[in-house]
């Protein structure tokens, strides 16, 4: 049977606020004996909107921290009976009135230690019935194993081209068609040399010589 989508909202809340699968485990089984998931019942079995009187919800939420609910529901102008609102108020309750409850349940290395340890701290059952929520978190324990999964990235599958600040324009372009144009650019630059010395030679006799000045760079060389 999959997981109560219930379960899961709480589940994943719970793994945002840093608990680990066993000790989740051993809140939901909690949750399982109380409520069966399911964030509107009242204890008795009516469903709807709480009644002030017993437990009501997912915990099964009584007397003043019922109340405590209910005003944490109006304060964002929610339904109570949401079960987002009731993982919200779960985490509120774990950091602020009951963080002793929390503290203990971090101790908690195992799905049926971490069940008792809610048990005791955080529901304080009037009928405990320990057993049956221990042997519910272990069940569930084994179908939490999505919390153990690292969150998917996406990732590119093309890879950016290496990049060069060195390589001239021949180079780059012989690496991508396989290097079939450098030849045919170097037979145009040693072409585009001679035309050069050619004019050199006929428009400034002499300049060729051993004490004339260095000839300038080629501004129709590729290099």
């Amino acid at each position: 049977m999959p997981l109560n989508p219930n379960a899961t909202l709480v589940a994943e809340r719970l793994k945002g606020a840093g608990y680990t699968r066993a000790q989740i485990a051993g809140v939901l089984g909690n949750f399982q004996l109380e409520s069966d998931f399911n964030p509107r019942i009242n204890e008795g079995g009516a469903v709807g909107g709480p009644r002030g009187v017993g437990g009501y919800g997912l915990g099964q939420w009584t007397g003043d921290r019922q109340t405590a609910l209910v005003n944490f529901a109006k304060g964002r102008k929610a339904d109570p009976g949401n079960t987002g609102i009731q993982a919200d108020f779960l985490l509120h309750e774990l950091s602020g009135p009951e963080k002793a409850a929390a503290a203990s349940l971090r101790k908690a290395v195992s799905p049926e230690e971490a069940s008792r340890r809610f048990l005791t701290d955080f529901e304080r059952a009037g009928v405990p019935k320990t057993n049956e929520r221990m042997q519910a978190a272990r069940t569930l324990y084994d179908k939490l194993s999505f919390l153990d999964k690292p969150q998917q990235t996406a990732t590119s599958s093309f890879a950016a081209p290496p990049t060069s600040t060195n390589k001239s324009v021949e180079d780059i372009l012989a690496s991508v068609i396989g290097g079939a144009v450098k030849p045919e650019l170097e037979e145009k630059n040693n072409k585009a040399k001679t035309l050069v010395e050619m004019v050199m030679q006929s428009v400034l006799p002499g300049v060729l010589s051993t004490t004339s000045p260095a000839i300038p760079p080629n501004p129709f060389a590729l290099y």
